[in-house]
């Protein structure tokens, strides 16, 4: 199969490719919380932005969402039965089958648009119609959607393998479940943050102005992507952290995240540490820590002085301390059920994939 450099590639009008159509106008005090997903003008989450069981014309599935407002030229294929905002448009395939891998090409044909359309520059219907598109060419000059499609199988089949080896890899080394005790039959106390870790320091401000380009991990207060508010490159007048967690305590109050990797923390989080913490006593910890948002809100954010006052119940041992090594066990059975659900899934992938 001839690369995607050694391919032809001709120009085609969009409407010469999909047909276009709205979707409808939801506000929020009229969505009807549900299952089935709703699509805005997002860029991640593949487009969903709530469930909800509201019905209108805008239902859809096995269809392309393009984005016109928000995060214009965004596109998420949508395989599943779902409703669409206004600021989202649906996308069918003119002259051929909707079929899944050839809809999964064009995200990233869009994404190659985005940067002539802004929030005051709108990736209308009108402009989508006459908007150009670079695609695979047949010898007669018409795209090749067995191209597309081939390509895209091959990538996924790439993916799934990469995906199942990390999966394997990683139930191997958490071993198999231990038997130990449910969560409602130990005996639960409440400790103090400051005895809990032994590091507690909060970050230092960062103006968006004085950022550096660079691969850092941003850490602020986020409730989203694990707390990360893009990257940087600085390491002057920064504070830098890893294998901790952060606990935001302004913005998204409470929100809190686990980091094995190297970070800077903005002024809007406070990174809790202690040396003897592993990953699955992190994680644990993370649920619990997190549970103080409810105490919480934007008008009454988590300074030093109640961080330093705040307890949370931890399961302890037979001694009265906290059980570090039933957080980590639990947080073990937990991931390796997850890896195996995840592994089950990625072999029926493949074997769909494979009767296909």
């Amino acid at each position: 199969m001839e690369t995607l450099e050694e391919k032809n590639w001709h120009e085609f009008f969009l409407n010469q490719i999909f047909t276009v159509s709205a979707g409808k106008r939801l506000e929020t005090r009229n969505k009807i919380p549900g299952l089935r997903p709703f699509i805005g003008a997002a860029d991640n989450n593949n487009g969903v932005t709530g469930f909800i069981q509201n019905e209108n014309a805008s239902k859809d599935k096995n269809v392309l969402g393009v984005n016109y407002n928000g995060a214009p030229c965004i596109a998420f294929y949508h395989p599943y039965s779902c409703l669409f905002s206004d600021d989202v448009k649906r996308l069918h395939l003119l002259q051929r089958k909707d079929e899944p891998w050839i809809l999964l090409f064009f995200p990233a044909v869009f994404a190659m648009q985005k940067s002539k359309y802004t929030y005051g520059y709108k990736f209308k219907e009108q402009r989508m119609l006459r908007q150009k598109l670079m695609l695979p060419a047949t010898s007669e000059g018409t795209p090749d959607y067995d191209y597309m499609s081939e390509y895209v199988k091959q990538k996924k089949s790439k993916l799934l393998a990469r995906y199942t080896a990390y999966v394997k890899r990683r139930l191997a080394e958490l071993g198999a479940p231990l038997a130990i005790p449910e969560l409602t039959e130990k005996e639960w106390r409440d400790f103090q943050l400051t005895k809990i870790f032994d590091m507690v320091s909060r970050g230092k401000r960062l103006k968006k102005a004085n950022h550096i380009s660079g691969n850092i991990p941003y850490i602020s207060s986020t409730a989203m992507t694990n707390g990360m508010d893009g990257t940087c490159g600085n390491s002057q007048g920064v504070r830098m952290f890893s294998d901790c967690l952060t606990l935001a305590n302004s913005g998204s109050v409470g929100s809190c995240f686990y980091h094995p990797y190297k970070f800077i923390a903005s002024d809007h989080v406070t990174a809790l540490k202690r040396k003897t913490h592993n990953p699955y006593i992190y994680l644990f910890l993370s649920i619990l820590v997190g549970r103080l948002k409810e105490k919480y809100n934007f008008n009454r954010e988590i300074n030093d002085s109640r961080i330093a006052r705040e307890r949370i119940l931890l399961p302890v041992d037979d001694n009265g301390v906290p059980d570090y090594a039933y957080m980590e066990q639990y947080v073990k059975n937990l991931l390796w059920k997850k890896y195996r659900q995840y592994l089950d899934f990625l072999e029926a992938q493949g074997k769909v994939d494979t009767i296909r």
